[in-house]
């Protein structure tokens, strides 16, 4: 018989991740419109794909600590 475990990430993690995230993106954001060397730049098309994996990353964490996706799956075989 095979059972089903859910493994989900601790709540504490949101509290964690979700300003680290924040942070990243706002310092992404000021080096690439108002950093002082403007030299080097990931354009349009880059800064929103950044902010797209940002926010992905962010729901799932989110979802992953709230209980609605597990992050492990783990499927236990019992003999008898």
């Amino acid at each position: 018989m095979k059972t089903k475990k859910k493994i989900f990430i601790p709540k504490w993690q949101r509290w964690y991740i979700t300003p680290l995230l924040l942070i990243v993106w706002a310092f992404t954001t000021y080096l690439e419109f108002f950093g002082p060397d403007t030299t080097e730049k990931m354009g349009l098309v880059g800064y929103i794909f950044m902010t797209v994996i940002l926010l992905i990353v962010g729901v799932m964490t989110w979802l992953m600590t709230s209980g609605r996706l597990p992050a492990y799956i783990i499927e236990e075989t019992t003999e008898k």
